[in-house]
Parts: structure tokens; C-alpha cells; sequence
């Protein structure tokens, strides 16, 4: 959301930006040549383009930093145009910004947006960014004089920001939700004179009326990092003593992306380029109140405004009380290599900073929470185990209870199964984060839940609300859920949901999340309008080991495989939501295509191989490895009948059963180390795959599987491997359009090794 205070900073930088571009002709404002007497600054003028039977108008408010464009005519398109410019002359690379904040709907295809032209006759090399009342964005161009005009479209609605950028002969189009985060809406080399112009265009798409939009902070020639950080919000102490305050923040929003903070004590810099969100001051005076701000900044030196003061008083003494030792020290489970622990809290006068663990009276490690795994032990072993507690100060408590612990002897079972959490509501997906909390989503509710410490916390860390969609004994709702690799410092989190468009429809989206201290909300919707339906709506969502957003859609009842539909595809995209270069269709999200139903995706340690599974028709279930740009067959071919021209066959599909594959892992330690681990959902089981290699290809033979846990807990949905080696798996019986109406569970598979 963009601020007061910045929209303010904004509208000036944009006055001085005008007072510094050239101008041509005489100084005065333009009067457009229709005689209309609407004033607008140099150096913008105005032209009604290809004669419209009503002539625009334009004006400017500069209080709210806005212009006003009227405009008639029969479209912007084909191979002549009609409509109204407000434009200036241009030379060389740069960028056109603007927020259109509003659109008079003459027509469902009336279209306001932002234009580079080549000349200002109406069958003119161009290339524009236009919104619809009711069709979304265009990012349209005509590649030669007197051509027919092609766009590509996306579905979003006003207000909006769009951006054209101009680099040499490459024209990119992107569209922002507040002006910072901006998504890769298209791109085209186009050959146009080094001088140009560059505007805003307004077109009724109907001769009899105008259409009037309004553009608010337009920026020309903005090349770079354009705006400042947002002001860091939320500030806050979670800790204070006598000499220190630790104090926290909510991360900034920048275009481009934020670098650091700046800490101000006072007023006064004391603390600068802090790449966290939270800071420790030490050597504070007691019983002193001092004030705290925050500012962000970006690579190139933008500075945000600064963060709400904040108010800290130091305690009065010195600390010298130790916290009080930790209680009902207890393992609930143990594996023959690992034991868990847990114990309840201890007390302190100011605050318990952090919990040190002993083993046979050797510090093993610490931990700000209440619970530890101690792992690398030796089998059939008994260890005795302490607890002690520290406060900022330094103050030690007293040790704990001992705890004595035998491991269990060495199993012949790899893993040992124990339920971690029960009574959910058919969770879908689940991901670590690297201070042990573990992430879920629940379908039917649209809650994303987290488990600290072991335990379940009721309050969840967002319920999605409208659109958000989800029908009774469907496959729509939250669906995939995975945590951005620098969720330590940016705390992102990625969705991939259900929702109902403004035309009743049911479509799917993928939505970046903010996370502070187990509560998210909103912050970026990266891609829309995703094929939905009652069935077959995909929802896997990964990161991979290149550090690319990879999801996969279903396609269900649609017999459309071509690249302008989205159905049945696995994408990839930037974490900020662009469309990577390397991509193997240009311009695309598209990476692969031809599947019917994927749900599961995982890369080969090693060979950073893709692997993805697929409900089949009828079984025919298959497990694919994924390569950029091959069509894997659906809706015309699967199972075996995949050996055509063009189509990559499955490496091994269900024949004569059915598995229902949905989430599946790579085992990276301990005897299964380097297996395929697939989840079923009719199969009620998990499938454990050892991978071949044939002539540089990975194999799968069918006397290579193993099923585990058959029918022991029902519909089994997704799998992932933990840091520590311990298995994690959910079940999906309660709420399922098959299912039993079982509780579901998080059972957690310790490791033996």
C-alpha cells in the first residue's frame, strides 16, 4: 500500500523529473488541437489519433498529482487506431509508470493504458499497456506500419499500476498491485525510431460516447530502481533489560528489493545496513527511556520513510536474577538414533532468552523454544539429559530434572511412525521452516496452520477469505503451500488456492504471503486466472533447486492443449512473480504441457532432475520426469499408449490399478537415501521407487517399488523429508470427495538411523 507521506514524495519527485526533461516548442502549456481548453504541463501535449467522430480532453491536477484523459473512437487495434493521446516526445531507454486509478466503462473493450509510438499517424509501429472495464489487461503492439495489431492478455481489474520499459529494441510490459511488486505482463523486440512518443491513451470502443479514465503518478524516463522501500511498520520490543532492548519489524516492499535497514536511537544513526528484521541494543542506561525508528533502503540508496517511533524505557536495575529452572523435563519419542524433548517453560523478572541442553553433562546444543531433538546417538544407549535456562543478562537457571533416556535397540525398520497432530481438516501440503516450525495448509478451510514447538497452535496463521473457493466434495481449495528459501529474513510464503471469478467461474491463483510471529496476510498475487474446476485442479507447489517457483494446473474436461491454455500445464515463474527468461517458451510461465491431473513434484539430489506424478484415467496413474517444453500427451494419449511423435512417455504408470499419486519426496538420508517416495490417495499406501539409469535417462521398473503402510492410514496426500531426516506425511480422509470420514493426522516418521 502506498502511504501518504510517499504518494507525497512521490508527486514531487515527479515535478522535478518534469522540471528536468527537455522540452520542445514554445514554453507555454500545450492546447490540444481539437480547441479544447484543458491545461496540461509541459512538456505533455494532446492529439486525437485517427479523427474519432468525438474529440478527448485532458487535464492535470497537480494537488493529487493526477491526469484526467477523455477519449472516443473505435479502438485501439487492427491496422488503425482511434482514440485520444496525452503524450510527449522521447528519445532513447527508459520507462513509462503509471497507477490507472480509474475507467469509465463506454464499452466492455474500452481500453486506457500506456502507449510508446513511433509516429502519431493511426497505422503507426507501437507498443501499449491497456486496461478493459471488463477484460482485463492487453499488452497489444503493431510490429509494422500499417500491420494488424496482436496482444496478449491477462485477467485483472482497475485500480492498477502498468509500466512499459524500453531497452534498446526490447519493449517489456508489467502490471503491479501497489506500484512496487511488479509482474512480467510480456515483452517484444520491436525495431521503432530512437525518437518517439511516449503517453497515455484513452479509446471508447464506441464512436457515440467517451470514455474518461484518470492516471495518477506518472512517471516518464524512469529507468532503475525507481521508488523508495515502504516505511517498515510494526515496530516493536519483544525483550528489555537494564542495558539491552531487542526490537522487531515488519520486512518493506520495494520494486526492485530491499537491501538493509537503518537503526535510529534518538534520532541519531547507530545501527545501518541490518539485513534482519529484528536487532539486539546493548549498553543502554538503566532506567532510561529511549526512542527507536527504522528506515529501509534499496541497492541503488533509496531511502524509506522512517517507521512509527517507538517508546522503550530500560528496567530500573541490573539484572542479576536468574531464570527459574526449566520443569517436567520428558521424551515423547525416541528412535534408536534420536531422542525429543520437551519441558515447560521457565520464568524470568525481565524475559527467557534462550534454553541450553546437556547431555551426560556436555553442553549438546540451544534452543529458543521449549523443545529439542537430540540426534546422532547410539543405538540401545542410555543418556542422561539436562535442561538449563538464560536470560539476556547472561543469568544461568538451574539445571532441569534429569532425564534418563535408552534409544531404542537398531530396528530393521528404517523409520518409526508417530502422530504429530490429529482432528485436521484434510491438510493438503505441508513445508519447515528453518527454526523448526512446520507449515500446513487445510483444504476445505482455507486455513494455513503451523506447529511450534511440537504442538498445534488453534489460532491458524490465515484464513483466506473471498474469493477464496471451496466446494463440498471437491478437489478446489487451499491447495500447495511452500515457504520462500529466505523465509528466515523475508518470511514469504507462497499458496496455490481456489477462487471464484467476478463471472461466477471457478479459476486458481498463486499468492505470496507475509508472515509475522505465526500470523500472514496478504502481500502479492503473482499469477490469476488459472483453469479451475470441480475436479483436476492441480495445486502442487515447489521451489526448485534453481530457486524458480514451479506449480502445476489440472485440465479437466477440456480437450485444449495449446499454449494459450493454461489447463494441464506445470509452470514456472520468478519468486516475485515474473516470468524467467530461460523459460522454454518465451514470454510464457509455461513449462510443460500435456498432463491431465499432476500433483506431486520433486527434484533428484544430484541431477536436479524434475519429477512429477499424474492421476491418470481409469489408473493409468503415471510418474513423469519432467524436461522443459515436452508435451507429456493428455488429453490424446497416457498410461502406455504414449510412444507418438513429439510426446515424452511416462517413466512408469499404474496398469490395471489405480494409485491416485499425489505428493511425493526424495529420501536424502539413511537406506533409502536416493528413493522416490509417492504418496497415494486411492492406493491408500506409499509407494517407495528406486530410480534407474539408462542411456543418461532415470528408470522406474515396476519390480522396483515397495508399498508401504498399505490401507494403515487411509488416503495418504503428501510427503516431505525434514532437515533432521524424519519423514512427514498427512492424510486426507475427512472431507475428501472419497474419503472415509476418519480424522486426519501429521504423523511424523522418525528415523532409526
Amino acid at each position: 500500500m502506498i502511504t501518504r507521506s510517499k504518494m507525497m514524495a512521490l508527486s514531487l519527485c515527479f515535478c522535478m523529473l518534469l522540471a528536468l526533461l527537455p522540452t520542445s516548442g514554445n514554453a507555454k502549456a500545450e492546447v490540444n488541437v481539437a480547441g479544447m481548453t484543458d491545461v496540461v504541463p509541459n512538456p505533455w501535449k494532446q492529439q486525437n489519433i485517427g479523427s474519432p467522430a468525438l474529440a478527448g480532453s485532458a487535464s492535470y491536477d497537480p494537488g493529487v498529482d493526477q491526469f484526467t484523459v477523455s477519449g472516443a473512437g473505435t479502438d485501439i487495434w487492427g491496422k488503425s487506431d482511434q482514440f485520444n493521446y496525452l503524450y510527449q516526445p522521447w528519445t532513447g531507454d527508459g520507462a513509462i509508470i503509471a497507477l490507472v486509478s480509474s475507467q469509465s466503462n463506454s464499452h466492455d473493450f474500452a481500453k486506457a493504458g500506456i502507449m510508446i509510438r513511433e509516429t502519431l499517424n493511426p497505422n503507426s509501429k507501437h507498443v501499449d499497456l491497456l486496461l478493459t472495464p471488463s477484460n482485463g489487461f492487453t499488452f497489444q503492439y503493431r510490429t509494422d506500419t500499417g500491420g494488424t495489431s496482436q496482444s496478449i492478455k491477462i485477467a485483472s481489474t482497475s485500480p492498477a499500476w502498468i509500466k512499459l520499459e524500453r531497452k534498446g529494441n526490447v519493449i517489456k510490459g508489467y502490471v503491479s498491485n501497489n506500484g512496487l511488486n511488479w509482474g512480467d505482463l510480456g515483452n517484444l523486440t520491436l525495431n521503432m525510431n530512437a525518437s518517439l512518443y511516449v503517453g497515455l491513451a484513452v479509446t471508447s470502443h464506441n464512436v457515440s460516447n467517451l470514455s474518461t479514465a484518470t492516471f495518477d503518478k506518472v512517471k516518464v524516463n524512469a529507468t532503475g530502481d525507481v521508488f523508495p522501500p515502504t516505511e517498515p511498520t510494526n515496530l516493536q520490543a519483544n525483550r528489555i533489560t537494564d542495558t539491552t532492548a531487542n526490537i522487531s519489524w515488519t520486512a518493506s516492499l520495494d520494486d526492485v528489493g530491499v537491501k538493509g535497514y537503518d537503526l535510529y536511537k534518538d534520532n541519531v544513526l547507530t545501527q545501518a545496513n541490518v539485513k534482519d528484521t529484528t536487532y539486539t541494543y546493548t549498553g543502554l542506561t538503566p532506567d532510561t527511556t529511549y526512542q527507536f525508528t527504522v528506515k529501509a533502503k534499496d541497492a541503488v540508496g533509496n531511502i524509506s520513510n522512517a517507521s512509527s517511533p517507538l517508546t522503550v524505557k530500560t528496567t530500573s536495575q541490573t539484572d542479576t536474577q536468574a531464570p527459574t529452572a526449566p520443569t517436567g523435563l520428558v521424551s515423547p519419542s525416541k528412535t534408536s538414533s534420536s531422542v525429543n524433548l520437551t519441558w515447560t517453560a521457565s520464568t524470568d523478572n525481565v524475559s527467557v532468552y534462550a534454553y541450553d541442553i546437556y547431555k551426560n553433562g556436555t553442553l549438546a546444543g540451544n534452543t529458543p523454544t521449549t523443545s529439542f531433538n537430540a540426534t546422532g546417538l547410539t543405538a540401545n544407549t542410555s543418556y542422561t539429559f539436562t535442561v538449563r535456562a538464560r536470560d539476556l543478562a547472561g543469568n544461568i537457571s538451574a539445571a532441569s530434572n534429569a532425564l534418563s533416556v535408552k534409544t531404542n535397540p537398531t530396528s530393521s525398520d528404517p523409520y518409526t511412525p508417530e502422530v504429530v497432530a490429529n482432528n485436521l481438516e484434510t491438510p493438503w501440503a505441508v513445508d519447515f521452516a528453518s527454526d523448526g516450525r512446520i507449515f500446513f495448509t487445510e483444504r476445505n478451510s482455507g486455513r494455513v496452520r503451523v506447529i511450534v514447538n511440537g504442538k498445534l497452535k488453534s489460532t491458524p496463521v490465515i484464513t483466506l477469505g473471498s474469493p477464496f473457493y471451496y466446494m463440498p466434495k471437491s478437489e478446489g481449495g487451499l491447495l500447495g503451500l511452500v515457504l520462500d528459501p529466505n523465509f528466515t529474513t523475508n518470511h514469504y510464503m507462497y499458496i496455490y488456492h481456489s477462487y471464484k471469478t467476478s463471472d461466477n467461474k471457478v479459476a486458481n491463483q498463486v499468492v505470496r504471503l507475509k508472515e509475522n510471529n505465526n500470523i500472514a496476510t496478504v502481500d502479492k498475487v503473482l499469477i490469476t486466472n488459472l483453469p479451475g474446476a470441480v475436479y483436476h485442479n492441480g495445486g502442487r507447489l515447489k521451489i526448485g533447486p534453481d530457486n524458480k517457483l514451479y506449480f502445476a494446473d489440472g485440465n479437466y474436461g477440456n480437450k485444449d492443449d495449446t499454449l494459450t491454455y493454461l489447463g494441464g500445464k506445470i509452470f514456472r515463474l520468478n519468486l516475485d512473480g515474473t516470468i524467467p527468461s530461460d523459460n522454454p517458451f518465451a514470454s510464457s510461465p509455461i513449462y510443460s504441457r500435456g498432463h491431465r491431473n499432476p500433483q506431486g513434484l520433486a527434484w533428484q539430489p544430484g541431477t536436479n532432475r524434475l519429477f512429477a506424478s499424474e492421476h491418470g484415467e481409469s489408473s493409468k496413474d503415471e510418474i513423469n520426469y519432467i524436461q522443459p517444453g515436452n508435451n507429456y500427451g493428455w488429453p490424446k494419449y497416457e498410461g502406455g499408449n504414449q510412444n507418438q511423435p513429439g510426446i515424452t512417455p511416462p517413466l512408469i504408470y499404474a496398469n490395471g490399478t489405480t494409485w491416485a499419486p499425489s505428493g511425493m519426496t526424495f529420501v536424502t538420508q539413511g537406506p533409502w537415501s536416493g528413493n522416490l517416495l509417492v504418496t497415494n490417495l486411492k492406493g491408500k499406501q506409499i509407494i517407495r521407487m528406486i530410480i534407474g539409469e539408462q542411456n543418461g535417462k532415470p528408470t522406474i521398473k515396476s519390480s522396483d517399488l515397495t508399498y508401504l503402510f498399505v490401507n494403515k492410514y487411509g488416503r495418504i496426500r503428501d510427503i516431505v523429508e525434514a532437515p533432521d531426516g524424519s519423514l512427514y506425511f498427512v492424510t486426507s480422509n475427512n472431507g475428501d470427495k472419497n474419503g472415509d470420514g476418519s480424522p486426519d493426522k501429521l504423523i511424523r516418521l522418525a528415523p532409526n538411523f
